[in-house]
């Protein structure tokens, strides 16, 4: 009965302890099927995240941004788009499944190193001395060679080369273990925990690090966070630096900022790329440079009061053709990069020109002209009237003709920086009929950068010569051109162009895992040079006075039978008369 009772107590033992969810979990984050399921499922995971378009970083975050980003998508996606969206797979690393995983995964990594870490650390404290002499002809390395009448100096030469050996003797039988870098079997687990904080450091950096965009005109500051944010930071650029060289290829970009809290100035200093500039934990790097800033202000006379005050960014570009007239004597005329202010468009051609008034009263329309499907700017030119002598000329880039005495030449094509402008106060006499219509701004004269600068892109050379000169159209019916600190009234407003302005953006971080990634880079390269650099060697000999036996064990990369028979030759051993066996055998 007791015998009975026992074994009963046995089964319920067996039962519980196969019931017990930790060690269920324990076995199942140690498994390596699970861990290879896991890992597959994050490369999967990622590799959709390359392959489908993720919803850019200056759009998350805004509902209305994201909207119109999802509404583009839906031409590529149709009526899968939502159900994407709603799964995440548009923003597949910050999903919050994606977040689950890679917690799962650095779970998974942390227990499979700890339940290799006792065998392994018991390998490395106590490590198996003695060995039967079997083991001597059936190791992975192995060697033997007749002992030298002088005696063994075998212990001698391993502590030269810095194994630590112990020795036994059983009568004339003299036994050695020999021991190197014994603590370099644990840098496995060195780089082991370099990957578990790697994987902790991402998921800091999603649920605690800061990141935020900004782009900010000179003269002007921009939020850090939120506006009801209680702690709010303000960023002023006082002055953004766009250095190029002759062939118009940026050398640099940098900025000169001022850090404002509670209404305080707290720091002043320069960032550029590489250089970002700190305070209170947070850095602030030069991500962005653009040239083409125009600062505006419109005054209302009447009461003296400034009504507006802008930097616009003029992201847009017209084209600009060169164009160069001469008259039957060879005299130039006109040699000019035409701004154009006036526009056409249809569903056959797009047209941008404008009226141009020769020295001798004679008024042309010129203008460049394009096909709905092509990409090549063609150069029109007509003068009004319907004579055989009136100027009927379409020419492509490059060319020159002649008509009605005068000869034209399309020298050559620029780009100048514009924006359509829908919140520029127009002046108060404009019929209310067109109060919705937009202003066009032109920034001719300009050399600072393109609308790709940041990305490395050469500058674009200056349209003509002098200052920056602003084109407006839409405020009356003849567009109006202003250098910098010139004004014009038209009814009632006082239109200025205080200047080009340059933009600079500026990323905003405070991401505590940045330690973290230094330290898991300190360790994984530290535990990759130990591991292939100075992997463990363990050597156990057996010494008889007619011949020495030798066997070990050693990483995969090192040449151990090659090293055995060298530990021979230096102990004077006749090779010729030494049996050796590597692995292969």
């Amino acid at each position: 009965m007791a015998e009975q009772s026992a074994l009963r107590s046995a089964g319920w033992l067996r039962t519980v302890r196969a019931l017990d969810p930790f060690r269920a979990t324990w076995r199942l984050f140690t498994n390596v099927r699970w861990a290879i399921g896991i890992i597959s499922f994050m490369v999967l995971a990622s590799l959709m995240g390359v392959l489908l378009p993720q919803v850019p970083s200056n759009v998350r975050g805004d509902g209305a941004a994201e909207a119109q980003w999802l509404a583009s998508q839906g031409e590529r996606f149709g009526f899968a788009t939502d159900v994407m969206d709603r799964v995440g797979l548009f923003d597949i690393f910050h999903a919050v499944w994606f977040v689950y995983a890679l917690g799962l995964l650095v779970v998974s990594i942390t227990v499979c190193t700890a339940s290799r870490l006792p065998p392994i650390w018991r390998a490395v404290s106590r490590p198996r001395k003695r060995v039967n002499d079997a083991y001597f002809a059936s190791a992975r390395y192995r060697f033997n060679y007749a002992t030298p009448t002088a005696g063994s100096r075998l212990e001698s030469g391993l502590r030269r080369q810095r194994y630590a050996v112990e020795r036994y003797q059983e009568g004339e039988t003299t036994y050695l273990f020999a021991d190197r870098f014994q603590f370099a079997q644990l840098a496995t687990f060195v780089s082991h925990l370099a990957i578990i904080i790697f994987l902790a450091a991402a998921l800091v950096s999603r649920f605690s690090g800061f990141s935020n965009g900004l782009m900010i005109a000179e003269g002007t500051t921009g939020p850090v966070f939120p506006l009801t944010h209680s702690n709010q930071m303000q960023v002023e650029l006082v002055d953004a630096v766009g250095r190029f060289s002759p062939e118009g290829q940026p050398l640099e970009y940098s900025s000169q900022l001022v850090i404002y809290q509670g209404g305080e100035e707290v720091k002043r200093c320069t960032t550029t790329v590489n250089s970002p500039c700190s305070y209170n934990g947070y850095r602030f790097h030069q991500a962005a440079y653009f040239g083409f800033g125009a600062d505006v202000q419109v005054r209302d006379l009447a009461s003296g009061n400034v009504i507006y005050r802008e930097t616009m960014s003029l992201s847009d570009t017209l084209p600009s053709p060169h164009v160069i007239v001469r008259d039957g004597g060879g005299n130039v005329l006109l040699d000019e990069a035409l701004v154009l202010t006036d526009i056409l468009s249809t569903d056959e051609f797009v047209y941008y020109g404008r009226l141009v008034t020769l020295p001798d009263g004679r008024v042309l329309t010129m203008g460049a002209r394009r096909g709905a499907e092509s990409e090549r700017w063609q150069l029109a030119v007509f003068e009004p009237g319907e004579g055989e002598e009136a100027v009927r000329l379409v020419l492509s880039e490059g060319e020159a003709a002649s008509a009605a005495g005068l000869e034209f030449v399309y020298a050559g094509l620029q780009a100048i920086p514009a924006a359509f402008v829908s919140d520029l106060p127009l002046p108060p006499d404009v019929p209310a009929g067109d109060g919705a219509r937009q202003v066009l701004v032109e920034m001719s004269n300009v050399v600072y950068g393109t609308g790709t600068a940041s990305e490395g892109t050469a500058v674009v050379p200056a349209t003509g010569d002098g200052p920056p000169e602003l084109t407006i159209v839409g405020l009356q019916p003849r567009a109006q051109s202003l250098r910098p600190g010139e004004s014009v009234q038209i009814g009632g407003y006082e239109y200025s162009f205080l200047g080009q302005r340059e933009f600079a953006g500026i990323q905003v971080r405070k991401d505590r895992s940045d330690y973290l990634i230094w330290l898991g880079s300190a360790l994984l390269i530290g535990g990759l040079l130990v591991t292939f650099w100075v992997p463990r060697r363990r050597l156990w000999a057996k010494i008889t006075p007619a011949r020495t036996y030798l066997a070990g064990q050693a990483g995969h990369l090192v040449r151990f039978d090659s090293e055995l028979a060298d530990i021979a030759r230096r102990e004077g051993a006749k090779l010729d008369e030494a049996e050796g066996q590597g692995e292969d055998d």
